[in-house]
């Protein structure tokens, strides 16, 4: 597998079905970004991003993935979410905002450790 970042309108990384980013939204999105281009060898919704040709970007159930994006495809991320209303969020439903959120992601900031004991209040009260 691999880590993946998802272009979403959803609360959740894997809800792009109940606020779906469609076909038609991407389609004119790729047409009009010169930096996208689809490859339909891959699929009608893969797009290659022309400042990087190994990278891609992927309509999926809703969502827009790519993997292991590196900083410069993250910042393109960040800017698709924009044109398209919707979050750049990893697979345990971080929202990234920032540039320099990639480098220095929200998960990196030191939390207090919880006891076996609260962790299994939180799990009973959810």
């Amino acid at each position: 597998m691999g880590w993946e970042l998802h272009i979403t309108r959803g609360e959740h990384w894997w809800d792009g079905q109940h606020h779906p980013i469609d076909n038609k939204e991407w389609v004119q999105l790729v047409n009009n970004d010169d930096e996208l281009s689809f490859d339909p060898i891959n699929g009608d919704h893969f797009a290659l991003w022309k400042q990087e040709e190994t990278h891609w970007l992927e309509l999926n159930e809703g969502r827009v993935s790519a993997k292991r994006p590196e900083q410069a495809l993250y910042c393109k991320m960040l800017d698709i979410a924009v044109i398209l209303n919707a979050s750049v969020m990893d697979e345990e439903d971080r929202i990234y905002r920032l540039p320099g959120d990639l480098l220095n992601p929200p998960s990196a900031q030191s939390k207090p450790k919880l006891s076996w004991r609260q962790k299994m209040f939180n799990f009973i009260r959810r």
